[in-house]
């Protein structure tokens, strides 16, 4: 798996999508198009979020 800003995820607990976004410091986060400043998540490393995102989140399919 590899991360890739700007790529959209599904929470699989509340059907709810997100972006995931790279921030200039090299952490990751998520966000919605409601978050007004982005940084209603907490941002985390790579890894983590990919750990993150195979547990909880289905990606959406590029059409």
């Amino acid at each position: 798996m590899r991360l890739k800003d700007g790529n959209f995820y599904t929470d699989s607990r509340t059907n709810k999508v997100y972006r995931l976004n790279e921030d200039n410091k090299g952490s990751w986060y998520l966000s919605t198009r409601d978050d007004d400043d982005n940084d209603q998540m907490s941002r985390t490393s790579g890894r983590n979020m990919m750990k993150m995102l195979k547990s909880f989140y289905n990606k959406v399919n590029d059409s």
